[in-house]
């Protein structure tokens, strides 16, 4: 490929394609993205939404999205923020690269002409897309849903393990230039997404991952996979591990109140490190929400549909493979609903993954 020669480190100007190390029998595109494309022609302004509280492919990913369609088109893009940017891996994503988000309380829908959603879909109930507003772009990497089907530009594959990886191919297609902090984005969801490549990754997600890797500051991105926390986090941990139960080969932990939604999820990738955990089930509630989070191992790669079936029509549900996540619509209060609710939430999954009422002990002795 042209212009592959190597760049300095502090040159933050070159393209996706003259940086390109990827052979070129790897350079092939899915998405035809000419069509979808002046499918928005016309249109002045886009919000872009995410599903709240949104991790790091998210957020690469709408962030990948603006830039692609401002380069190509005369349209100015706005990044929605519902709930908020909560671990601390995610916000110092957002405030080291710049990631400009809005506060979705914060904006009028009916002032843009086009809206976007990326690693969500619409009526899922986990994003804050305005209710009776047709939505013209869903990118997402879950199963597609039945409310999406008529979206025009629709592109959705749960074979990939990141929307990111989505995102990345279209910028290479249309040879967007790629400055260092959306490379460095995109690239540290990648990592995030797929634990380094080795949770769900694809042959996709690996050449994306080494098309990246020239363009990234790994200096930035130590800042975003390092960051200080403060007291409050060791505690909420020393509090879930002293907490956790273990039912067999699941983990079980009931976090109480928590300072932010991806706490649950925090936990739940910790805990799955212990030796004898098949499932980990980690629930919390951030105000009067209930959030849960659900992680297997990959020989059990099927988080999503339990996670769906868990939850059922009594709150928002969504994952794939070893990995989901869901709240509870109805708002739960006091410790004593939080106890039972986890209790319940546990009984049934026991129920679906067929273990019966193995007996319970804490995780630490």
């Amino acid at each position: 490929m042209p212009g592959s020669e190597r760049r300095s480190s502090d040159d933050t100007t070159g393209s996706v394609a003259d940086l390109a190390q990827v052979p070129p029998e790897l350079n092939v595109f899915e998405f035809d993205l000419g069509p979808a494309l002046e499918r928005l022609r016309g249109r002045r302004n886009l919000l872009i939404y995410m599903h709240d509280n949104p991790d790091p492919d998210a957020l690469a990913s709408a962030f990948g999205l603006k830039r692609l369609v401002e380069h190509a088109l005369p349209i100015k893009a706005t990044l929605v923020l519902g709930g908020i940017v909560g671990r601390a891996e995610n916000r110092a994503m957002v405030e080291t690269l710049g990631i400009p988000l809005v506060a979705a309380d914060a904006l009028d829908p009916a002032a843009y002409d086009a809206l976007a959603i990326v690693d969500s879909q619409p009526e899922t109930g986990n994003n804050s897309l305005p209710p009776g507003r047709p939505v013209d772009v869903v990118i997402d990497h879950h199963p597609t849903r039945d409310e999406s089907v008529q979206v025009p530009w629709l592109d959705i594959r749960p074979e990939l393990g990141a929307t990111s990886t989505i995102m990345v191919e279209y910028l290479r297609a249309l040879n967007v230039p790629l400055d260092t902090p959306l490379a460095t984005a995109l690239f540290y969801a990648l990592r995030a997404e797929t634990r380094d490549l080795g949770r769900e990754a694809t042959h996709a997600e690996r050449v994306a991952y080494l098309f990246l890797f020239p363009l990234v500051d790994f200096h930035l991105l130590s800042r975003i996979s390092q960051p200080k926390v403060p007291r409050e986090h060791f505690a909420a941990l020393d509090r879930a591990l002293r907490s956790a139960q273990v039912l067999g080969d699941l983990v079980a932990v009931n976090m109480g109140s928590i300072a932010y939604p991806d706490l649950v999820a925090e936990v739940a990738d910790l805990l799955l490190a212990w030796e004898g955990a098949r499932f980990v089930l980690c629930c919390g509630c951030y105000g009067d929400r209930f959030y849960l989070s659900l992680r297997t191992e990959p020989s059990e790669s099927r988080a999503g549909a339990l996670m769906r079936q868990l939850i059922s029509s009594e709150g928002a549900a969504g994952g794939h493979g070893t990995m989901a996540g869901g709240r509870l619509f109805c708002p739960v209060a006091t410790d004593a609903e939080r106890q039972a609710t986890f209790d319940q939430m546990v009984k049934r999954l026991l129920n679906l993954i067929g273990r019966g009422s193995p007996p319970s002990s804490p995780l630490i002795g």
